[in-house]
């Protein structure tokens, strides 16, 4: 399993590029997510997105320009639906994003979808989800643990 580190230096080697790692993630993702139910959201146009941050690289970048990252489902993303694994929130899109994805994009960081959690965080296994459990990558039959599995 790749780290954050492993990516960044990637992508300052020139061993990669912002498309690529959202192709490696978006390729994980699909392989394992009828199993896992890890994501609630993805963002369509996270592809596009870091084609962009490709073209824009500044020289050097920061640690994480053009490393794609999922945000807990009950952050807010402004233009990006956010449900706190609730019904109540099913069709919510917030009209702000929260500041830790505020700082997160102003670094070039990409968001690439928001994942599963016990409906409003309040849990500590990923079972009580509105949208369905969310399953351990390592194990499948045990639960992930934390609200955000």
């Amino acid at each position: 399993m790749e780290t954050l580190r492993d990516a960044a230096l990637r992508l300052q080697r020139g061993e990669a590029t912002s498309a690529s790692l959202v192709e490696e993630a978006l390729s994980a993702i699909e392989a394992r997510e009828a199993e896992l139910h890890s994501f609630l959201t993805l963002l369509p146009d996270a592809r596009e997105a870091a084609q962009e941050l490709d073209r824009g690289r500044p020289q050097g970048g920061g640690p994480i320009y053009g490393i794609p990252y999922a945000a807990k489902d009950n952050l807010m993303t402004e233009g990006v639906r956010t449900t706190a694994a609730s019904r109540i929130l099913e069709g919510y899109v917030p009209p702000y994003s929260a500041t830790a994805i505020e700082r997160l994009t102003a670094q070039g960081a990409l968001l690439l979808g928001k994942t599963n959690l016990d409906e409003f965080a309040m849990g500590s296994s990923t079972e009580h989800s509105a949208f369905g459990p969310s399953r351990n990558p390592i194990d499948p039959t045990r639960v992930p643990g934390g609200s955000s599995g």
